[in-house]
């Protein structure tokens, strides 16, 4: 069984996010801040007549914010039942895997543990997988 997944850049990285996650890719517009937030949530802006809750990958994974440019790039997920913007720095490709072939992580840079559940290899490098829902895991973080 092949899986699709979107390759993209995050904190000058590449991932992967399996396209079951996916709804969209789009340019963020406006962002509306929101006061006594977690810093992980960058915001709220509009899409399609709905508003989204805007992650800021980079701070999930570094601790520093990543400032929100023009033309912003993020990854509609659905989690949830809830659609969530997740800021990515670039979408690179859409490939396909093999699922069998997904690696399980052994040794990785602690910052990532929490979000990534396995490793694809693409063009001879080991590319992370991350999981959508761990990088929106806001209660998981705050109970930490």
């Amino acid at each position: 069984m092949t899986k699709l997944f979107l390759i993209a850049e995050i904190a000058e990285n590449s991932v992967a996010i399996c396209s079951d996650f996916i709804e969209s890719v789009v340019t963020v517009g406006e962002v509306v801040d929101v006061p006594r937030c977690d810093p992980v949530v960058a915001g709220l802006f509009a899409l399609r007549s709905r508003v989204l809750t805007l992650i800021d990958c980079q701070y999930r994974i570094t601790g520093q914010r990543k400032p929100i440019e023009q033309e912003q790039l993020a990854v509609v997920a659905s989690i949830g039942g809830h659609s969530f913007g997740l800021l990515v720095d670039r979408v690179d490709d859409v490939v396909s895997v093999n699922a069998d072939t997904l690696i399980p992580v052994t040794k990785l840079d602690p910052k990532w543990l929490d979000v990534v559940s396995e490793l694809i290899e693409i063009d001879g490098k080991l590319v992370m997988v991350v999981n959508p829902e761990q990088l929106v895991a806001i209660e998981d973080r705050l109970a930490a």
